[in-house]
This record gives C-alpha cells, sequence and structure tokens, in this order.
C-alpha cells in the first residue's frame, strides 16, 4: 500500500491548473487560434545593447509542463488542448487516441484538424495521436515560442512497487528497458509536426517542462528494478537537469540531481531563473523497503525540505524546513512558497530567497488545491466547495459552486486570461456503492470574478466527444 504521506505530497504539487502553467515569462504575445498555423514568435526585447550574461540573467524560467493526475491540457489566451483519453480504432485497425482543442472565440470543441471534410481516423488527420507512438496517459503537451509541443513518453515508475514471486532466492537489481521519449514540434493548428529531437533510449524522462527564451530543462534519469522481500521496487539513479538546445538539437548536463544529502528532491515550480525544490529529509538514507512499508512513523521525525536550484551555475539554497507535517499543501507563486500544515488553522507565504516566513491567513479548511489568478483555492470537503485566499491581503472568499449533477467539486482545468475553464457537469449515473459513471462531461467558461463570487454564470462549451475522461 502506497503511503498516504506521498498522496498528500502530490496535492502539494497542484499549484497550477493544468500541465501547462503560466508564470513570469509568459508569452509575451497572446496565442492566435489554431487556423493561425504560422505561430507566434516572442517580442524582440527593445534594448539590443545588452550583453549575453544580462540577456541570460532577465530570462526568466517559465514552467511549460508538469503532468498532474489525468490532467494534461495545455492553455494559451486562445483556448486549451488536450488529450482524448479514449483509444478509438482507425480504419487501418490501429488505435490511436485524439489532439482536441477548445476554441474560447468559438466556444466549441474541436478536433485539432482543419480539414472538414475529414473523419478523423486515419493516421493523415493531424488530430490522431497513434497510441503505439504516443502512449496513453503520460504523454504530455506544451506551448514554447509559439509552437505546440507533444512528448511521446512512458509513464515514469520511479519509486512504485508490486508483490511478485522469484524463484532461487533474491533477483538482485536489473535495469528496467523503456520505450524511446521522442519530442514532436507542430504548428499551433497541428499541422507540420516534425520529430525534433530524441532522448538517449537508455533513460526515463521525467514529467515536468521549464523553459527559457532559448531552450528547455528535463530531469532525466536511469531506472532500475529491486528486488527484495517478495516485492520488486522501481528506483532511479543518474539523475540529472539536463537543458536541451532545439536550435542547435544539443542536449548539455546543468548539474547532477544528487546533492549528497539523501534527499530526493522533486521540482514544483520556478522562479527568476532558480527551480523550487521540495524533498523530504530524514536525516538518513531510507531504503525503498522503509519508503514502501505500511509503518509511517520514518516520518516522525522528518522534515519538508524547500530549495532554490540555479540553473545558470547548478547550486542549491535550501530556504525553508518544516519538521514532521505529515498532512500538508504547498504551492508556488513568483517568489513566494504558500505552505499550509493540514488542521493547523493557516497558511504562511514564505519568501524564496530569504526564507522569511509569514502567516498570510486563518483559515479552518487550509489544505491548498492550487491557485487561479492572485488568488490559492483550499477544498472544504464538508460540502465539496472552495475558499479563494488573495495572496495580497490574505482576504477569503467562499465559492458555493460544485458540479451541478454530482455535488461534487468543480474542477479545474485552465486559466485564460480573465476566464477559467472549468469541468462544471456530468452525464451518467451513481451506481449502488456512491460511484459515479461518468458517460460525458460538460465544460464552461467563467469569469475568475464570479467564480470567486460563487455566481453560477457558466458559458458552456460546445462539445462533439466525451471531454477529458
Amino acid at each position: 500500500m502506497k503511503k498516504q504521506i506521498a498522496l498528500i505530497l502530490l496535492l502539494g504539487v497542484l499549484f497550477s491548473l493544468c500541465a501547462c502553467g503560466k508564470s513570469a515569462s509568459e508569452f509575451r504575445k497572446p496565442h492566435n487560434a489554431p487556423s493561425d498555423s504560422s505561430g507566434n514568435a516572442m517580442d524582440e526585447k527593445e534594448d539590443n545593447t545588452e550583453t549575453e550574461a544580462e540577456t541570460t540573467k532577465n530570462d526568466s524560467l517559465s514552467l511549460l509542463c508538469m503532468l498532474q493526475g489525468r490532467n494534461r491540457a495545455c492553455a494559451t489566451d486562445s483556448g486549451c488542448y488536450y488529450l482524448s483519453n479514449d483509444m478509438e480504432s482507425l480504419l487501418d485497425g490501429r488505435y490511436a487516441m485524439h489532439l482536441m482543442y477548445m476554441d474560447v472565440a468559438a466556444r466549441q470543441e474541436i478536433y485539432l484538424c482543419n480539414n472538414a471534410a475529414c473523419m478523423h481516423n486515419t493516421v493523415d488527420c493531424t488530430s490522431v495521436l497513434l497510441t503505439e507512438d504516443f502512449p496513453v496517459y503520460s504523454t504530455l503537451l506544451f506551448v514554447w515560442n509559439g509552437n505546440l509541443y507533444i512528448m511521446a513518453k512512458e509513464q515514469d515508475g520511479d519509486g512504485s512497487t508490486g508483490t511478485e514471486v522469484f524463484w532461487g532466492g533474491d533477483a538482485g537489481i536489473a535495469a528496467i528497458e523503456s520505450k524511446q521519449t521522442i519530442l514532436y514540434q507542430a504548428n499551433l493548428d497541428g499541422t507540420n509536426r516534425n520529430r525534433v529531437y530524441a532522448f538517449d533510449s537508455t533513460v526515463t524522462v521525467e514529467d515536468f517542462v521549464v523553459g527559457d527564451a532559448g531552450g528547455l530543462y528535463f530531469i532525466t534519469k536511469k531506472l532500475t528494478t529491486q528486488q527484495g522481500n517478495g516485492n520488486s521496487y522501481q528506483t532511479s539513479s543518474e539523475r540529472k537537469l539536463v537543458y536541451l538546445d532545439l536550435s542547435a538539437k544539443t542536449e548539455k548536463t546543468v548539474c547532477s540531481m544528487d546533492f549528497g544529502d539523501n534527499i530526493s528532491w522533486n521540482v514544483i515550480g520556478c522562479s527568476g531563473r532558480m527551480l523550487v525544490l521540495c524533498g523530504v529529509d530524514f536525516g538518513r538514507y531510507v531504503s525503498p523497503e522503509e519508503m514502501h512499508d505500511d509503518d509511517i512513523r520514518i516520518y516522525d521525525d522528518s522534515y519538508d525540505v524547500f530549495a532554490t536550484l540555479d540553473v545558470d551555475d547548478g547550486s542549491l539554497h535550501e530556504f525553508y524546513r518544516v519538521y514532521a507535517p505529515k498532512s500538508r499543501s504547498y504551492v508556488v507563486d513568483g517568489d513566494k512558497l504558500y505552505f499550509s500544515v493540514d488542521g493547523s488553522g493557516s497558511i504562511v507565504s514564505v519568501d524564496l530567497r530569504t526564507g522569511e516566513e509569514a502567516t498570510l491567513c486563518s483559515i479552518a479548511k487550509n489544505l491548498m488545491w492550487g491557485m487561479i489568478g492572485d488568488k490559492l483555492y483550499c477544498y472544504d470537503s464538508s460540502d465539496h466547495t472552495y475558499n479563494f485566499v488573495d495572496v495580497n491581503t490574505g482576504e477569503i472568499s467562499h465559492s458555493g459552486l460544485v458540479n451541478k449533477t454530482t455535488g461534487w467539486g468543480l474542477s479545474f482545468i485552465a486559466e485564460i486570461g480573465d476566464w477559467v475553464l472549468v469541468n462544471y457537469d456530468s452525464e451518467g449515473s451513481f451506481s449502488s456503492y456512491g460511484s459515479f459513471q461518468s458517460t460525458g462531461e460538460h465544460y464552461g467558461l467563467i469569469a475568475k470574478e464570479d467564480l470567486y463570487a460563487g455566481i453560477d454564470n457558466f458559458i458552456p462549451i460546445s462539445m462533439v466527444g466525451r471531454g477529458m475522461q
């Protein structure tokens, strides 16, 4: 059984609405609708006399993509890209998923295909992604420098465990063979899809992408299976932060992600030229068997630790730690970390550079699930609603909006300008056990201010499929 602690850690990663996050270096021009096949270039700097060092210093990082559960959406100012979860049989018998787009101006979901006569059931269709090339649930989308990128990769099983029967004793450690991660580039309307980079076939690429004006950052590693006590554990080694210069098609190592502290650091955000990392410090090496054991007492004397990693010189700077929080949540935005220990009745803000801590607000249901605009949102499990906390003032507003059919919490898909794309209703039925079998999902746009205030003013998106199921 996986640790409840690990599940709560996932909540902390929900600091953006969708897999493509927006940060200080979001595109300087709004993206055109999909019909603009040329894409949009970023504005040139007005002062062309800047030195290379100054340009690098001012080139802030942007979190482009982070896989969060099954939400693989990617938003621009014009709409939202996502991958259908349904595998469909093509005319030639092969299986595929579809690249979909929700157009904000047209209030319409479409296949990302500009051929009006297309039935979207052959490989010629630009919306078709063969599952043999693009693994379901782990292929990632992001937009960068006016182009759409599709990263075809297998699931990252690092840290997973399984029960097996071994013959002849312990089988030791074995390398895991995985499918090569391939990066594709396409126009914003899906046309001109080309393979632009292939990672080394021996490495696994983690589920996030950070970019600056010139290139992309990834974490690569090698996975192995360690066996013992009747279980198998996937572990990683040789974790590296790498920088990909797509114009030159070259990859270089920025630094090792092993800092000799027995902490497995995970990227949770970025600020300026720094990645923001989180990990758990047990004060010693913890074996895979201990990590996957049901005994969670190993967390009784642990610390949540947060650090910044400078991508220019590879230096790590710890700025905050909390003793044995057990159940907690965290969100990164701008130059602040927002942190709450579940049940403590408050949310604190922490300066990423100085570690200075201040109480943002007092709130009973303080488990943060993400951020919309300049407001954190906290889930209230008693009635499935949300409270929004203004990070500038600490003011709290309550939104009583819930899914119209299920009564469960709204699913926020993407922040698009002044609007939020929301899964606000469902079609289907409840079982006698209380589970809900969905046959279709309804999506709509709602102004941020209406969402914060709980005003039911959704503008429906006309759907052609079942949505992001």
